[in-house]
């Protein structure tokens, strides 16, 4: 036994450690000591320090790196989403409308009578109409999910909703969910089945539509799912109201297998808490421990609050929480909403330079809308956030507007945080390896290249899930590298992703996921 150091509960021998530290160093072997990382060295270093009771792991050559860190997602949604509680409508696999109607209709018989029935498809493929759905499902509401934001009602989930001619009316609706949008036909009035951003409208205090029990089993699931590719901590946006407390009971029975960030909206789609409410609490970012924290507050700045008083608005809330010491996470597709974001982020930095917070603008980057505001984004502390999978579904903006910077972004020294935003909308998008395949590749679904010039390499993106999300949610001094004394979250893959073709990339397997130097999966290998 070397001396000076304790005996390892774990090590990690014969493989290719990918430190991703400052200079991406290449060792053999690691040691793993009461959850932390204990030693990083050569296979004959480590062995050297294990005694009768450590475990030891035979890489065989196999790559190791730092746990992938999703710094924004929806495990709730993608939980519930992906269960056998929701119609499965995505279209691949299935091949057309006609398929997604017999799944619903085989839903009708296992589904009582006036029940409701979810279903949940990818963004831009074709979806029944409300006739369509009425025909195979005349007795049961039935809602199918296009994306996060929009969904298609048929007549029975109109009349359970409340949703007719004159109902809701956009004061009603305004007060539920700003920015909802309730499509009716120009000429009668009358509602197309198609709703926009009104979840709370339709379920109000953004409850799960299902009970806590499967609500329970739907997010062990999602965090199953997570874990089986390498992720070892989320920034959690819940989008239901019973979600934190789910997470909590998976902790006390020893289930949670991955670290969270719990981020409750204060303002807008899926509000699920009450501002002054965490104000009065004391609740400040970071409260918590290793496994679950409060990580602060997101707000919908794009949705139904641009105006001139909104942004006084924003101001007020952002200034507020920061002097409180609570991090703001602003959803900002918009110039408008970006502005507005920047703007409260640099009058609240400027009161209290001294609070770190590193405020969050989500989905800058996704495309171009002022080169200035990345530089503004540096020199506030704050933290843009751009979504790579977005690209390769097709979904682009305006002709000629340059999208997805993680080149211009990198460049400009930012740090890019590697996320997948995903509600179970697209199956591949929790997979780090595939979000790491877009930044590199740059293809859409059809192959076309998409600003090849905006390209990272590999390295870059494991980085970008690593290291920068690991800054991004204020842990960099205890995730996102493998060095001594950080937390041994580690992923195991089947291949090494610095060689591998980066056509080849979202394919590798992870073999084994490990949090606190504890197996929370393991494929068989």
């Amino acid at each position: 036994m070397r001396a000076g150091f304790p005996p390892p509960d774990l090590v990690l021998i014969n493989g290719k450690i990918i430190t991703l530290d400052k200079k991406t160093k290449i060792a053999e072997a690691l040691a793993v000591h009461e959850g932390k990382i204990l030693l990083v060295g050569s296979s004959t270093e480590i062995d050297k320090l294990t005694d009768a009771k450590t475990q030891c792991i035979d890489l065989k050559g196999k790559s190791v790196l730092s746990g992938f860190i999703d710094a924004h997602t929806h495990v709730d949604l993608v939980g519930i989403m992906t269960s056998e509680l929701v119609v499965d409508c995505h279209i691949p696999p299935l091949r057309s409308v006609n398929d997604i109607l017999e799944k619903i209709r085989e839903k009708t018989f296992t589904t009582p009578k006036g029940e409701l029935i979810i279903g949940q498809g990818r963004w831009a493929q074709p979806y029944p109409t409300r006739k369509q759905l009425d025909q195979v499902a005349p007795d049961h509401p039935v809602l199918i999910k296009n994306t996060m934001h929009s969904y298609w009602l048929n007549s029975s989930a109109l009349k359970r909703f409340n949703i007719t001619k004159d109902r809701p009316t956009s004061k009603e609706l305004f007060e539920a969910d700003p920015g909802g949008i309730i499509y009716r036909n120009p000429k009668t009035g009358e509602p197309t089945g198609f709703v926009d951003e009104a979840w709370n409208y339709l379920f109000p205090q953004s409850h799960s539509p299902f009970s806590y029990e499967q609500t329970q089993s739907a997010l062990k699931e999602g965090l199953n799912k997570y874990s089986s590719l390498g992720v070892t901590t989320i920034t959690e946006f819940v989008d239901f109201f019973e979600s934190p407390m789910v997470y909590q009971d998976l902790r006390k029975k020893g289930e949670l297998n991955v670290r969270l960030h719990i981020i409750p909206c204060i303002h807008g789609l899926q509000k699920t808490a009450d501002f002054d409410s965490i104000i009065g609490l004391g609740l400040t970012t970071g409260f918590g421990d290793e496994w679950i924290k409060f990580g602060g507050i997101k707000i919908f700045v794009d949705r139904g609050i641009e105006t001139s008083l909104a942004s006084i608005q924003l101001k007020e809330w952002v200034m507020k929480a920061h002097r409180h010491g609570i991090r703001v996470f602003m959803h900002a597709n918009t110039r408008k909403g970006q502005d507005m974001a920047l703007e409260a982020i640099e009058a609240a930095v400027e009161e209290m330079p001294e609070q770190n917070l590193r405020h969050r603008i989500e989905h800058m980057g996704n495309r171009l809308i002022d080169l200035n505001y990345f530089d503004r984004v540096k020199k506030s502390g704050s933290i843009a956030l751009p979504t790579a999978y977005f690209m390769n579904i097709g979904r682009t903006f305006q002709e000629g507007q340059k999208i997805f910077l993680f080149r211009t972004m990198l460049d400009k020294g930012l740090c890019v945080p590697g996320n997948s935003d995903t509600g179970g909308t697209e199956p591949e998008a929790p997979n780090p390896l595939y979000q790491i395949w877009c930044m590199a590749e740059r293809k859409d679904r059809e192959g076309k290249a998409v600003y090849p010039e905006e390209r990272i390499t590999v390295e870059e993106g494991l980085q970008l899930y690593t290291i920068h999300s690991a800054f991004a949610c204020l842990e960099e001094n205890i995730k996102g590298s493998i060095e001594p004394g950080k937390l041994a979250d580690l992923v195991i893959l089947e291949n090494d992703p610095l060689t591998a073709y980066p056509s080849d990339l979202k394919d590798i397997k992870v073999d084994i996921t490990i949090v606190g130097g504890k197996i929370v999966y393991r494929r068989t290998w």
